[in-house]
């Protein structure tokens, strides 16, 4: 079963995204970027899901971070926003994101979304 790794720090949208997509993956909910990065110390997921807007350590710097070591470049990254704007999709683009997400989270295209990059 491939692996997910969640990161948001809303609980709605870390339990919507767990009952959207548990019945086919394994998902991994973090609440922070900082989880998110302790967990990839010891787990290479085969996709992350990560928010844009967090507190103490935004998207864009957890996606610097991933996109800065070498085990972890490879990881697909899609990025959770309700800020779909030109340019932070722009800004994700050149810091090597797969896709994007808008908000609020729609089961039909986050699976479709997931499969698009992962399969099943």
């Amino acid at each position: 079963m491939k692996t997910i790794l969640v990161v948001d720090d809303d609980k709605l949208n870390l339990n919507n995204a767990m009952k959207i997509l548990s019945p086919t993956y394994k998902v991994v909910p973090v609440p922070s970027g900082k989880m998110a990065l302790n967990y990839l110390g010891k787990n290479i997921p085969d996709l992350i899901l990560l928010d844009v807007l967090m507190p103490e350590m935004d998207g864009f710097e957890v996606m610097s971070q991933i996109r800065a070591n070498s085990e972890w470049t490879d990881i697909p990254v899609i990025f959770l926003t309700a800020d779909v704007s030109p340019q932070t999709c722009e800004k994700g683009g050149m810091l090597g994101a797969t896709g994007f997400m808008a908000k609020p989270l729609e089961a039909d295209r986050m699976i479709s979304g997931v499969e698009s990059v992962i399969g099943k």
